[in-house]
């Protein structure tokens, strides 16, 4: 338990899967994800309504805090949501 608590305080958890480098801990901060198995243009307002939504902030705290995790090398980012 107390290793774990070091590790949380140092930031560093857990080795990327893409490219092993070392992950830092931190949060995802949005009001809003979705998720489509096609793009979406940048004109298309309908179509982003046409995905799943995957987090929505609930009122009145639109902004949710989603822990996750990030690699400073490939740019990966891993969370639960």
């Amino acid at each position: 338990m107390a290793g774990e608590a070091s590790r949380k305080r140092e930031g560093v958890t857990q080795a990327c899967p893409l490219c092993h480098s070392q992950m830092e801990m931190g949060y995802v901060v949005a009001k809003m994800i979705s998720w489509s198995d096609k793009k979406i243009s940048n004109f298309s307002l309908r179509g982003l309504w046409s995905g799943e939504m995957i987090v929505s902030g609930d009122y009145p705290f639109p902004i949710k805090n989603m822990e996750g995790y990030r690699c400073r090398s490939c740019k990966l980012i891993i969370f639960k949501c």
